[in-house]
C-alpha cells in the first residue's frame, strides 16, 4: 500500500482513497492528474482487490493509455497493466464491436473509413448528385451530427418542416453516405462509439462484469461519451473522473463542457476533490494565468497554487509589425540559450499558435536564423506514400469491398489503366448498386462484360490485381499454416516489385523510403503473437479480448484475419484518435517547436512563446464561445515552466492595425506582466534551475556567456511597439544588398551595422599620433557622389530617403567608433563603459516635443553658422561632463586632420574654414578646461564671426537659373524645340516670330526685367542638382506676381488669358545643316 501512496500530497491521497463510489477530481494543469489517476487504479487492484479485466480505463490519446499502463506496471508489476481494458473510447469501442457486434447486424471483419476514406466518399456523392456542397464542410457537418448523436432521419424532419433546400441537400448527401458505409462494410470513427452506444443500450449484458469506470479528460467528453460513460457502469455505478473546465477548448469537436455539471446532476452523492498544487510553472506565470482565467465570471472558484520560487515575470511585448515579431522572437531565443550557459537548448523552446496560418514570419525567421525547428501536424509515417499504398493492399484483401482502397491501388503500380476509366468503373458499380470489387472481378473472370470499355493492357493489368488479391486472401483463410501480417506484405512487395517500383518512381529518396517500409515491417510482426497454436497462450497474450460472459457468445474469427484486422485497426485509429502530441515524441531532438495551442495541451517547455496575442487572433475573429479563447490562452500561458513569453505586433501580417487582446489588457492582470524580456543574471539562473531541476551553470561560465553573447538585453526595438526611426528605412528601401525584397531582412542587416561593439586593437581603427585614420566598408549611393556628375552644381540636390537616413546612420556609427577609440586612448576616461552609461542617460520629458524636426546632421550648413553660442549651449546642455572632454578631444583630433588634408588639395579647397568648437559648458556656468593644442589660436582667428553677421540669415533665392551653354555650343544658332501635338503644326512667319521676339526683349529691358538667358549667363551656378530646368522656374523669375496656372501656353497665365487669342501651335523650325 505504501509504495502507492508515496509521493502524494494530502489531496491526492484523499482522491486516491475515497471510498466514494462516484468521484470527480478537478486538477488544474500541472497537479499531477495522471499520477493520482493511475494510483487510484493501483489502488483499487491492490486494496479492493477488483481484477484487472473488470476495470475500464478510457482516455483521448494513445500517449495517455501508454503512459497509464507504464506507471501502473512500475507500481504493481505482474503484468496486470496487460490485462486492464485500457485505451482510447475509440480503440475500447471497437473492441466491443468486434467481440459483440454480430448482436446488433454488425458483420465480422469490418473496416474502419479513415479521414481521407471518408472524405473521398462524400466528394464522390456530392458530384454525383450535382448538389453544390462543399465536401469539407459536408463531412464536418455529418461528423458533427453525429457526436451529438444526430441521425439523417431526425434532420430530414427538420428540413421538410422549414422547406430548407441547403438543409434538404445535406440530408440526401448523409444518407447516401451512411447507405455507401454499410455496404463497403465500414465505419468511420464516429460510427465507433455511435454503434457501441446502440449496442451497449440493447444488450447491457455485455459490460455485466466492469466494477469500475474511470476516464481521462473528462470535460474534453462530447454527450455520446458520456452517455458510454453511464453505460459502462451500468451495473456498479462505480465511476472516477479526472477533469479541469479551466482546460475544456474543443468545443468544435462537439466536447461539452457542460458535462461535468451534468454528472453531479446524475449522480447526486459525487464526491468533488480539487487538486490545487501546481508542479510545472514558476509562481509568477502561475498568478498572471490565475488572474487571466479568473475573468470569466461563470468559472467555480478554484485555487492554483505555485510550488516553485516565483521566478521571472511574464513578458508581454509590443512590437512594430508580424515580421519583426518573428525577429524578436529568434533574437530572444539565442539570447536564452546563450546566456544560460547550458542549461537550455533548442527543444527547450516552443512557439504555441492560435492558427497554423501565423507560422509564416516565424518560420522564415527561424530558417534565416539558421535556428533548427520542426511544425508539429507536419506528414505522419502512415501518411507516407509508400506506406499508403501498402495498407490499401493490405485494406482490400481484408476487406475487397473497399471501394475507395482498391480504387487507390487500381493503377498503382501502372497497369494503363487511366483515371478517367477508373472513373467510369466507380460510377458503373455505383449504378449496378455492386461494388468496385465484384464489378472488377466478374469482368476479369468473364461472369459479366461491363459498359465501361477496357483495353487490352488495361485488361491485363486488372487481371494481374485480381489474382494477387485473391491469392492472398486463400492464403490468409487457409486452414494450414497461418499467415501473419507480415508474411502478407512480403508476399504482396515481391508480387509488385516494390522495391524496383520506388527504385524507378523515387531515385531521389528511395533508400529513405524503403526504409520506412522495413519499419512498417517491424510493426506489422507485432501482431504474430495472437497467431499461437495454442488456444490458452492466445487468450493471454491477447490483450485487445474481452472477458468471457456466461451466456454472451462473442464473434469468432479466424485468426490470420483477426491479426491483420486488428494490424490495421490500430493504424486506422493511430492516424486519426491521437493526439498531435505524440508527434512531440517521434522528431528529432535539439529543435525548437513550433505547433497550435490545441496540439499542445497536455505537454510543457521551459520557455514558451505566444506570439500574436491581439484581438481577431485570440479570440479568434471566428470564434463562437469566447470564453472558450481565454481558456485556450490559459492553456498556452500554464504550458511555461520557467520563461513565457507574448507578444503583440501593432501591424499584422497583412498590414492591418491590430489591437492587444482584450484578456491581456485588463488592468488587474498588468501588474503581473513587464514590457521586455528578463536580465538573465546569476539569480535568474539559479531560479530556473530550481523549476527545471536541472544543475545550474557556474558563476564562470555565466560570466563568459555575457562575453560572447550577441545581446545581453532586450533592447533592440522599442517596448512600446511604436517603429524605431531607423527602421523607416525600410518603408522606402525594401530591398537589401543581395536584392531580395525583403523589408526585415534588410532591418536585421541595419541592426547589426548600428549596435555593432566596437573591439580595441581592430584593423578598422587606428591612431596615428592625434590623427585617427578610420576605414569602412561603408559604399555611398550614386546620389551622393554629386562631384562626379556633368553638371557640377549640386549644394542641396535631391537624394533619396533611404540613401540619406543610410548616410545618416554610417556617421553615427562612424562617430561611436572615434568616441570610443578616444575614450580608450585618453587618461582620464579609463573604460569605455563610462561613455556607454553616458549615453544610456534617459533624456529629459521636457526636451521631448512633437514639432517635426530634421534628424541629427540633416540641418543646412548656413543654418548652423547662423546659430548662437546660447542655442549650442543649450542643445548640449544635458552632456554629462564624460561625454563633453571625450568631445572635446575628438573635435580637436578631427580638426587637426582636417587641417592636414587641406594642404594636399588644391588652393580653393584649402582656404575653406575648419568646423568651429562647440562650447562645453554646462548651461553656461561652467568654462571649458584649457589644454595646449597647437595650431589653436590660428584657427580660432580663422573661425571668429563678425558680431553683425551673427543674426544674419540668407534670403532664399528661388530656383531662376537654367543651364549655362558652353562657348562652342553658343555659337551655334539655338533649335526651337519640337512640339507634339495631334493636329498638324501651323505654319509662321519667321520674320513675325522674329519682331515678336524683339518686342519682347525690348519690353523686358524696359521694365529692367533681366531675360532667362541673360539671368543664365549671369549666375554660374545652378541649385537644384537635377539634369534640366522646369518651365515653372522661368515663367516665376520672369513674373513679378506668382499665379496658379493651369493651361499650357508660354505665357503660363492659365485660363485667365481665354478670352483673348486662341491656343496657337508653335511651329517647327529646320536648320539646315
Amino acid at each position: 500500500m505504501e509504495p502507492i501512496l508515496d509521493g502524494l500530497n494530502a489531496a491526492q491521497r484523499t482522491a486516491v482513497t475515497s471510498p466514494a463510489n462516484v468521484l470527480q477530481i478537478l486538477a488544474p494543469p500541472g497537479s499531477g492528474k495522471t499520477k493520482t489517476l493511475t494510483s487510484r487504479v493501483a489502488y483499487l487492484l491492490s486494496y479492493h482487490k477488483y481484477k484487472p479485466w473488470n476495470i475500464l480505463c478510457l482516455t483521448f490519446t494513445i500517449k495517455s493509455s501508454r503512459e497509464m499502463k507504464e506507471r501502473i506496471a512500475r507500481l504493481l508489476g505482474n503484468g496486470l497493466e496487460t490485462k486492464l481494458i485500457l485505451g482510447t473510447f475509440h480503440s475500447v469501442c471497437r473492441r466491443y464491436l468486434v467481440s459483440y457486434g454480430h448482436l446488433i447486424g454488425i458483420r465480422k471483419g469490418f473496416g474502419i473509413a479513415d479521414s481521407g476514406d471518408s472524405l473521398s466518399i462524400v466528394k464522390r456523392l456530392i458530384k454525383r448528385l450535382g448538389f453544390n456542397i462543399g465536401a469539407g464542410a459536408a463531412r464536418s457537418r455529418i461528423s458533427s451530427s453525429k457526436a451529438k448523436g444526430i441521425g439523417y432521419e431526425e434532420l430530414a424532419l427538420d428540413a421538410t418542416k422549414k422547406k430548407n433546400v441547403d438543409q434538404q441537400e445535406f440530408v440526401r448527401v448523409y444518407e447516401e453516405y451512411e447507405t455507401q458505409l454499410a455496404s463497403s462494410n465500414l465505419l468511420d470513427y464516429d460510427d465507433l462509439l455511435l454503434r457501441c452506444v446502440d449496442l451497449l443500450r440493447q444488450h447491457p449484458e455485455c459490460v455485466s462484469n466492469v466494477e469500475a469506470v474511470l476516464i481521462d479528460e473528462f470535460q474534453d467528453t462530447n454527450i455520446v461519451q458520456f452517455d458510454l460513460m453511464r453505460l459502462f457502469a451500468t451495473k456498479q455505478k462505480r465511476i472516477t473522473t479526472v477533469g479541469d473546465p479551466d482546460q475544456s477548448i474543443y468545443g468544435w469537436r462537439s466536447a461539452e463542457i457542460k458535462n461535468l455539471k451534468r454528472m453531479q446532476k446524475q449522480y447526486p452523492d459525487t464526491l468533488v476533490v480539487h487538486l490545487e498544487d501546481n508542479y510545472r510553472s514558476s509562481g509568477a506565470i502561475l498568478l498572471a494565468a490565475l488572474e487571466l482565467i479568473q475573468q470569466d465570471e461563470s468559472r467555480p472558484p478554484k485555487l492554483l497554487l505555485p510550488t516553485h520560487c516565483p521566478g521571472t515575470s511574464p513578458v508581454l511585448r509590443r512590437l512594430q509589425s508580424a515580421a519583426i515579431e518573428a525577429i524578436w522572437i529568434v533574437s530572444e531565443i539565442r539570447r536564452c540559450i546563450g546566456m544560460t550557459g547550458n542549461l537550455l537548448c533548442y527543444s527547450d523552446c516552443a512557439i504555441l499558435l492560435r492558427t497554423a496560418a501565423l507560422s509564416r514570419h516565424v518560420e522564415s525567421a527561424m530558417g534565416k536564423a539558421g535556428i533548427p525547428y520542426r511544425m508539429v501536424g507536419g506528414q505522419r509515417f502512415f501518411d507516407r506514400i509508400e506506406i499508403k499504398i501498402l495498407l490499401d493492399y493490405l485494406r482490400t484483401v481484408s476487406q475487397p469491398d473497399n471501394n475507395d482502397a482498391l480504387a487507390r491501388i487500381i493503377n498503382t503500380p501502372p497497369r494503363r489503366i487511366g483515371e478517367p476509366t477508373i472513373k467510369a468503373l466507380l460510377e458503373e458499380a455505383e449504378a449496378k448498386k455492386v461494388t468496385l470489387w465484384n464489378l472488377v472481378r466478374d469482368a476479369v473472370q468473364g461472369y459479366s462484360i461491363p459498359k465501361t470499355k477496357l483495353s487490352k493492357p488495361a485488361e491485363q493489368g486488372l487481371g494481374s490485381l485480381i489474382n494477387i488479391i485473391l491469392t492472398a486472401r486463400t492464403k490468409m483463410q487457409g486452414t494450414g499454416n497461418l499467415l501473419s501480417p507480415e508474411q502478407l506484405l512480403q508476399y504482396i512487395m515481391k508480387k509488385l516489385d516494390f522495391q524496383t517500383y520506388l527504385e524507378k518512381n523515387h531515385p531521389e529518396d528511395h533508400e529513405n523510403r524503403w526504409a520506412n517500409v522495413e519499419e512498417l515491417l517491424a510493426q506489422a510482426s507485432d501482431c504474430s503473437s495472437m497467431l499461437s497454436t495454442d488456444t490458452k497462450d492466445y487468450i493471454e497474450d491477447n490483450d485487445e479480448a474481452l472477458p468471457i460472459i456466461e451466456g454472451l457468445e462473442q464473434g469468432i474469427q479466424a485468426r490470420s484475419e483477426e491479426a491483420l484486422s486488428k494490424f490495421l485497426a490500430n493504424v486506422a485509429l493511430s492516424s486519426e484518435v491521437r493526439s498531435e502530441d505524440e508527434e512531440f515524441e517521434e522528431g528529432p531532438k535539439k529543435k525548437v517547436t513550433i505547433s497550435t495551442i490545441h496540439a499542445a495541451k497536455g505537454l510543457e517547455w521551459p520557455v514558451v512563446f505566444i506570439p500574436a496575442v491581439y484581438e481577431g487572433s485570440i479570440p479568434h475573429s471566428r470564434a463562437e464561445d469566447t470564453d472558450e479563447e481565454r481558456r485556450l490562452l490559459y492553456v498556452a500561458m500554464t504550458r511555461a515552466q520557467a520563461l513565457l513569453y507574448m507578444s503583440c505586433p501593432m501591424k499584422n501580417s497583412q498590414g492591418e492595425e491590430t489591437t492587444l487582446s482584450s484578456f491581456l489588457s485588463s488592468k488587474k492582470l498588468t501588474p503581473y506582466l513587464v514590457d521586455k524580456g528578463p536580465s538573465f543574471t546569476q539569480s535568474t539562473a539559479q531560479d530556473m534551475s530550481l523549476i527545471l531541476r536541472r544543475e545550474c551553470p557556474a558563476e564562470q561560465e555565466l560570466i563568459k556567456c555575457y562575453g560572447t553573447a550577441e545581446n545581453t538585453e532586450d533592447d533592440l526595438w522599442p517596448t512600446n511597439g511604436e517603429e524605431d526611426p531607423e527602421t523607416v528605412e525600410s518603408r522606402w528601401d525594401k530591398r537589401d544588398g543581395t536584392g531580395s525584397t525583403n523589408s526585415y531582412q534588410h532591418l536585421i542587416k541595419r541592426r547589426k551595422i548600428t549596435n555593432d561593439k566596437v573591439k580595441l586593437g581592430s584593423a578598422a581603427t587606428t591612431f596615428a599620433g592625434s590623427a585617427i585614420v578610420v576605414s569602412s566598408t561603408y559604399t555611398s549611393v550614386t546620389m551622393q557622389n554629386s562631384s562626379t556628375f556633368s553638371i557640377n552644381n549640386t549644394n542641396s540636390g535631391f537624394i533619396s530617403a533611404a540613401s540619406h537616413l543610410q548616410h545618416v546612420g554610417h556617421q553615427k556609427n562612424e562617430t561611436g567608433r572615434r568616441i570610443s577609440s578616444i575614450a580608450n586612448s585618453t587618461t582620464t576616461i579609463k573604460s569605455p563603459t563610462v561613455i556607454q552609461e553616458a549615453r544610456r542617460q534617459p533624456q529629459s520629458k521636457a526636451n521631448v516635443t512633437k514639432t517635426s524636426k530634421p534628424l541629427e546632421t540633416q540641418g543646412s550648413l548656413m543654418s548652423h553658422w547662423t546659430r548662437s553660442s546660447n542655442n549650442l549651449t543649450h542643445a548640449r546642455s544635458k552632456e554629462t561632463p564624460a561625454l563633453s572632454l571625450v568631445r572635446d578631444q575628438s573635435l580637436d583630433i578631427l580638426n587637426t586632420s582636417h587641417a592636414l588634408d587641406g594642404e594636399q588639395t588644391s588652393n580653393a579647397q584649402s582656404d575653406l574654414p575648419t568646423l568651429p568648437r562647440l562650447p562645453t559648458s554646462k548651461s553656461g556656468s561652467r568654462e571649458e578646461p584649457s589644454r595646449p593644442n597647437p595650431g589653436q589660436a590660428q584657427r580660432a582667428s580663422m573661425l571668429s564671426i563678425p558680431p553683425t553677421l551673427t543674426n544674419h540669415k540668407l534670403r532664399a533665392i528661388p530656383n531662376t537659373t537654367r543651364p549655362h551653354f558652353r562657348a562652342e555650343e553658343e555659337s551655334h544658332p539655338k533649335k526651337d524645340y519640337f512640339f507634339l501635338s495631334s493636329s498638324p503644326p501651323r505654319e509662321q512667319d519667321q520674320s513675325g516670330a522674329s519682331d515678336t521676339m524683339i518686342t519682347k526683349t525690348n519690353n523686358m529691358q524696359q521694365e529692367n526685367i533681366m531675360p532667362p538667358q541673360a539671368a543664365m549667363k549671369c549666375n554660374d551656378s545652378r541649385p537644384a542638382a537635377t539634369f534640366h530646368t522646369p518651365s515653372i522656374s522661368q515663367v516665376q523669375a520672369a513674373s513679378t506676381v506668382q499665379k496658379k496656372t493651369l493651361g499650357v501656353r508660354r505665357s503660363m497665365n492659365g485660363w485667365s488669358n481665354r478670352g483673348r487669342q486662341g491656343f496657337s501651335v508653335p511651329g517647327i523650325t529646320r536648320h539646315d545643316e
